[in-house]
This record gives structure tokens, C-alpha cells and sequence, in this order.
């Protein structure tokens, strides 16, 4: 065998004040580098609003409007208590729907397994959307309690429980088919749910006497009963989401 030549590397000279001044720079970086972030509520709610749909708000906005309508042309006509007490009652019911729908929307089609995917929050982005669509449902129901308040000799507090019972037996009953069923057609079942709620909250305007102040510890017992209920479907669907049947169940 032949020698192999040998090569000699030569000797780089390294500039200390240079590189001292390159390494400061680095360990600065370094120090900026934040590796945990905690963002505020307000940057969660405001991250999340993009994944909430404007058809599902716009609805919401469209039945407060027809609730104006309605209050509008019964007070031209000189309607009594029963009927703005029933638009009333009709439209508390029906509100909760666009909630249910967009929830509905986010677990159908295989969305929520998606989310879960791209390591999205699923439990965030459905607290946002609660928390939006609460918040506008609590207006609107403020807004329709005072407007019927003006037109009738009842008390607000009493108008407020007979708006709310509605309401609130509403979201049990589309919260009840929410987590039941996981279908293509949830949006509709959801629809129906507050279309049977609607047409039931109607039932007593068939006797005036139940808007009458011996019944209304009734009402108030129906409504505690009804946020029983909801409180505990809240609390399952957030124990579905836990355990992932909310991302598995097929």
C-alpha cells in the first residue's frame, strides 16, 4: 500500500471579542424565548370566536327581531296580556336552538375528531360558544322581559319567571337530545326539539288563570326543577368531553 497523504488543517484564528459578542447575542435570544405561554381569557375568547358560525348568530339575532315585529303589531292592535305573554314564551323557548345547532355542527361529520386532530381545545371552543351564545340569549330575554312589562300591568319579576321556565325546559330537552344522539341529521333533531318546546310553552295560554299569582309558585317550581336539570345535562355533556365518548361515540 501506498502512504496516503496527509492533510493538515491550519489553524483558524477566532476573534474572542467577536465571539464573546455572538455568544451575548445568543444567550439574549435564549432569554426572550418564552416556552410557556398563558394567554388571557380575553386572547381564548377572541382565538375562538372564528370557529363560531354567523348563520347560527345571525338566527339568534333574527328571532330577537321577530320577537320586535310581533311585540310591535300587538301593541297597535291593542293585544292583551295572553298574547304578548305567548310570542313571548314562544320565542324564549326557541332561542337556545342556535346554541344547540352550533355544537351540533362541531361534533357532526367527524369535526370534533378533526379538532381533536389538530390539537384544538374542543372543551375551550365549546365553553366559548356557551358563553357567547349565553350572553345573548340573557340580553334578549332582559329586552323581551321589559318590553312585555311595558304593555302589561304584570310584575317584571313575575314576567322573568314566565319567560324563563320556557327557556330553560327548552335547553334541557335539546341538551337531552344533544347528547343522546350523534347523527348527520343532529341539526334537525335539534330543530325539532325547539319546535315541540315552542308549541308546548304555548299550552297555558289555553286557561289565562295559570298567569295568575296563585300559580306563580308553581312556575317557580317548574323553573328550579328545570335548572336542576339543565345543570346536570351541563355537567354530563362536560363529563362526555373528559372521558372522550363526545370524540369517539360513533
Amino acid at each position: 500500500m501506498g502512504n496516503k497523504d496527509k492533510f493538515i488543517l491550519k489553524e483558524v484564528s477566532i476573534d474572542a471579542r467577536q465571539k464573546q459578542k455572538i455568544l451575548k447575542k445568543i444567550s439574549e435570544a435564549v432569554e426572550e424565548k418564552r416556552y410557556l405561554y398563558h394567554p388571557s381569557l380575553w386572547e381564548i375568547f377572541r382565538g375562538q370566536l372564528k370557529y363560531i358560525s354567523g348563520f347560527c348568530l345571525g338566527g339568534q339575532i333574527l328571532c330577537f327581531v321577530f320577537f320586535v315585529i310581533l311585540l310591535g303589531y300587538f301593541q297597535r292592535q291593542g293585544g292583551d296580556m295572553t298574547e304578548f305573554l305567548g310570542i313571548g314564551s314562544g320565542v324564549s323557548a326557541g332561542i337556545g336552538v342556535f346554541l344547540m345547532v352550533e355544537l351540533s355542527r362541531s361534533r357532526d361529520y367527524g369535526v370534533a375528531e378533526l379538532e381533536q386532530v389538530c390539537y384544538l381545545n374542543l372543551k375551550q371552543v365549546w365553553c366559548v360558544k356557551m358563553i357567547l351564545f349565553g350572553s345573548l340569549d340573557i340580553l334578549m330575554l332582559t329586552a323581551m322581559a321589559f318590553g312585555i312589562a311595558g304593555n302589561t300591568s304584570l310584575e317584571l319579576i313575575r314576567i322573568i319567571v314566565y319567560l324563563l321556565a320556557p327557556f330553560v325546559m327548552s335547553n334541557v330537552l335539546q341538551l337531552f337530545v344533544f347528547t343522546l344522539l350523534r347523527s348527520r341529521k343532529g341539526e334537525y333533531l335539534q330543530i325539532g326539539a325547539a319546535a315541540v318546546s315552542s308549541g308546548l310553552s304555548l299550552l297555558p295560554l289555553s286557561d289565562p288563570g295559570w298567569y295568575t299569582a296563585a300559580y306563580f309558585g308553581v312556575w317557580v317550581c317548574v323553573l328550579a326543577a328545570a335548572l336542576l336539570f339543565l345543570v346536570r345535562e351541563i355537567i354530563q355533556v362536560y363529563h362526555n368531553l373528559e372521558e372522550g365518548e363526545g370524540i369517539c361515540w360513533n
